[in-house]
């Protein structure tokens, strides 16, 4: 591949993780699943039981380790672009994070709780130090970064437990009616949601599952060749990731009782199946010699897309008063309208601009009092 289709590669990983994130966030966006087990409580019929598992295998927690991988990607890339332009790249990235986080709190607050914005620029701070690292150092990280992982799974082995036991029937009831309620009562839900999400205890788990994919989107910043050759080894880990990552989130299905199954998907299955997707499409773009333009639209304008999904989410399910009550087979269809949606409203969109619409601010703040 050449540059450009390089650079075009990654708009497409990019655009596939957002697209995919459509479908990831449908359930959380749309019921109180944050309260609920796995499998959830909330519907009975097969087939919605039967799209809740395929939601879980292959969308939930995926999407999210790819893009995350791809910021660490883009960390590289905006710090060498910035020196290459005479900036102080380091400045420039602290005010891009600090863009960032204010972006996220807002959605946070008013969108919708389960934001990742807020802890990529939080945890992006830590991937400074690490700019001119040696590509030894950033692998090495990787590793004591996932070591805890190691010991928190190898003590949950033959750790059952019985989701029913933890489950509060009447406060997911609450939660529906606050959401449909809206108002001052479905923001101070959402607030009360966001903060049970993140709460302290709780960020130790997230810097486990994200910053090592941080990590590996910078290792392979620094070692371009492999995205620019495809090989045999390509194949060789699209099938390994592949089977090793559709084997381990197949495990809680079949035994949902086990924390160490869900906890084995979540810290293991996630990054593997991410890294089989991200596979999947050099391979595809190797094969075509370039093309899916139209995905490649939603990775250029990524930011505005995620943002937009959620906004178009609350409004279906908040403002319109629909929380809690469309099963999964619904939600799907919902997902897939989005999707081509979204993929028509990119393409129109940068037939008149650049940039999307919250890139463009995002940059220009960023740059905002730069000479170069």
């Amino acid at each position: 591949m050449d540059k450009l289709n390089r650079i075009h590669s990654i708009d497409v990983i990019r655009g596939f993780a957002i697209l995919g994130i459509a479908f990831a966030n449908v359930l959380p966006l749309s019921t109180p699943i944050l309260y609920d087990s796995f499998p959830s409580s909330l519907w009975t019929s097969n087939h919605d039981r039967l799209i809740e598992k395929l939601l879980f295998i292959l969308a939930e927690g995926n999407f999210y380790s790819l893009f995350a991988m791809l910021f660490g990607f883009s960390f590289i890339i905006f710090m060498e672009r910035s020196a290459a332009k005479g900036n102080n790249p380091y400045i420039l990235f602290s005010k891009r994070q600090f863009i960032l986080l204010g972006i996220g709190i807002l959605h946070a607050l008013f969108i919708w709780y389960g934001d990742i914005l807020i802890v990529y620029a939080l945890f992006g701070f830590l991937l400074l130090p690490l700019y001119k690292a040696p590509k030894w150092i950033i692998s090495l990280m990787i590793a004591i970064v996932l070591l805890p992982n190691v010991v928190i799974l190898y003590n949950l082995i033959g750790y059952n437990y019985d989701p029913a036991e933890y489950l509060d029937y009447n406060y997911i009831v609450s939660v529906k009616m606050n959401y449909q309620s809206g108002g001052t009562v479905g923001f101070l839900q959402n607030l009360y949601d966001w903060l049970n999400t993140y709460q302290p205890g709780n960020l130790p788990y997230l810097y486990m599952s994200i910053f090592p994919m941080f990590l590996i989107g910078a290792l392979i910043a620094k070692r371009k060749s492999i995205l620019m050759n495809v090989t045999k080894k390509h194949y060789i880990f699209w099938v390994v990731f592949g089977l090793m990552g559709l084997t381990i989130k197949l495990l809680p299905v079949v035994k949902p009782d086990s924390l160490l199954y869900l906890q084995s998907a979540e810290s293991i299955g996630n990054p593997l199946m991410s890294l089989f997707y991200g596979l999947s499409i050099l391979l595809i773009l190797d094969k075509l010699k370039g093309s899916l333009s139209l995905i490649g639209n939603i990775g250029r304008t990524s930011m505005s897309n995620y943002l937009l999904q959620n906004i178009i989410g609350f409004f279906i399910f908040k403002v319109f008063h629909l929380y809690g009550t469309l099963p999964p087979s619904n939600l799907i269809i919902i997902s897939c309208i989005v999707a081509m949606f979204q993929i028509w409203l990119s393409y129109i969109w940068l037939l008149l601009f650049k940039q999307g619409p919250i890139e463009s601010v995002w940059r220009r703040l960023t740059y905002l009092g730069c000479s170069k």
